[in-house]
C-alpha cells in the first residue's frame, strides 16, 4: 500500500516518483492525501478525508496488506502522513517512511518532539542520498536506514537542433530555486546574452512576479516562460536545451536534474543537500554557491562559450544517472520489501 500524493498527471517530484513506482507493481494501490486541484482548505480537509477514510477500509478489509510505504516531506504534508502512518502501526503494519524535499532539517528543528516520535515509529526510513542517511542516522534512533535513489522514467532522446545557447529552468518558482537570482543575473548582462542565448522556465508558483521581472526588465528575448510543462512537452524542452540550471538554496535530490542527465544534459546547480552526490563538480556539471550571482554567471558563460566541454558534461551526466533509472530502483525495492518482511529486525 502506497500513501502519496496524486501522480496523474505528474505534479511534482514525489509524484513523479510514484508514477514511476506505479509502473512496477499490478495492481499498485495508492492513496493520495493531496491533489492538484486542492487550491482551497475545503478542498484541502476533504481530500483527507476522504483519504482517511479509504485507508482505514484497505486496513479492516484488506488483511493481506503488510507493507505501507508513505512518501513525504516537510509542513502540511507531514501532518498529514502523520495520521496515516500511526494508523497503519495500530493494525500491526510494517511502515516505510520515504523522506522528499530539501526543507526537513528545518521543518525538524520547528517539532523535534513529533517528529522524532514519528520517524521513530517507522521500520524503515528511504533516504535519497548518503547525505541525507547520515543525518538521518545521527539524529534519530532509526530501525533501519536505506538509500534508494530517485526514479526516474526512461529518456526519449531525439535532439532538436537550434541556434542559440538554450539554458533550462524547471521548478517552483520562488527564492528557494534561486530563479530571482538567475534573473538578476540576466538582467545586469542582457546586451552580452541577446541573441546568444535563452532560458527556457518551466514550473509553477509565483508566475505573475516572475513574468514581471522579465516584462518589466525588457529581457522577453532571452527568458522565456514555457508555463508548467510536463509529458511529451517537458522532453521536448530537454532535448532542445544545452544544459540546465538549478541554483538553489535548499534541496533533497532533485528529480529535475536527474531527468536532465538522463537527456545527456551538463548541470548547473548549487553545494547543498544531496546535489553534490548527483552532480559532481567539473564532470558533468558546475557547482556553485547558493546566491553567488557572479559564480553562476561564469558558469553560464563557460558553458555556453564551450560546445564540446558542454557535450563532454552531458554525456558524463548520462553515465551517473544510470543507477536512477526504472529498471535498477525496482530491484532495489523489491529487495527492501522481501527483507521488511521476510526477515526478522527489519531491513
Amino acid at each position: 500500500m502506497t500513501i502519496g500524493v496524486a501522480y496523474k498527471p505528474v505534479s511534482g517530484g514525489i509524484a513523479a516518483v510514484e508514477s514511476v513506482y506505479s509502473t512496477f507493481y499490478e495492481p499498485f494501490n495508492h492513496i493520495a492525501t493531496v491533489t492538484d486541484g486542492d487550491s482551497s482548505k475545503l478542498a484541502k480537509l476533504f481530500q483527507i478525508g476522504k483519504a482517511l477514510a479509504k485507508f482505514l477500509w484497505w486496513m479492516i478489509f484488506h488483511r493481506e496488506i503488510k507493507i505501507v510505504h508513505v512518501h513525504g516531506a516537510s509542513n502540511a504534508s507531514f501532518w498529514r502522513k502523520r495520521i496515516l502512518i500511526n494508523i497503519a502501526k495500530s493494525f500491526g503494519k510494517k511502515v516505510v517512511f520515504h523522506l522528499h524535499g530539501g526543507m526537513f532539517q528545518s521543518f525538524y528543528a520547528h517539532h523535534p518532539k513529533t517528529v522524532r516520535k514519528t520517524i521513530e515509529k517507522c521500520d524503515c526510513v528511504i533516504a535519497l542520498s548518503e547525505y541525507w542517511k547520515q543525518w538521518l542516522e545521527t539524529t534519530f534512533n532509526c530501525k533501519k536506514v536505506v538509500i534508494i535513489k530517485n526514479a526516474i522514467e526512461t529518456p526519449r532522446l531525439h535532439k532538436i537542433p537550434h541556434d542559440t545557447f538554450n539554458l533550462l529552468f524547471l521548478g517552483l518558482l520562488g527564492e528557494n530555486k534561486g530563479i530571482y537570482d538567475l534573473l538578476d543575473v540576466i538582467i545586469a548582462h542582457k546586451k552580452e546574452l541577446s541573441g546568444k542565448m535563452q532560458l527556457l522556465i518551466g514550473g509553477n508558483g509565483e508566475v505573475d512576479k516572475v513574468k514581471s521581472i522579465i516584462r518589466q526588465n525588457d529581457i522577453s528575448d532571452i527568458a522565456i516562460y514555457e508555463g508548467w510543462v510536463s509529458g511529451e512537452i517537458k522532453r521536448n524542452l530537454f532535448n532542445l536545451s544545452d544544459a540546465l540550471i538549478l541554483p538553489s538554496y535548499h534541496e533533497g535530490v532533485p528529480i529535475t536534474i536527474l531527468e536532465a542527465e538522463s537527456y545527456e544534459l551538463p548541470i548547473i546547480s548549487t553545494k547543498v543537500g544531496g546535489i553534490p552526490e548527483i552532480v559532481e563538480d567539473g564532470k558533468n556539471g558546475i557547482l556553485v554557491d547558493p546566491g553567488d550571482k557572479e559564480a553562476i554567471c561564469h558558469a553560464i558563460d563557460k558553458l555556453m562559450n564551450n560546445h564540446p566541454l558542454a557535450v563532454m558534461m552531458g554525456q558524463s551526466s548520462s553515465y551517473i544517472v544510470e543507477d536512477h533509472l526504472a529498471n535498477y530502483v525496482e530491484q532495489q525495492l523489491d529487495t527492501m520489501y522481501k527483507k521488511l518482511i521476510y526477515k526478522s529486525g527489519g531491513v
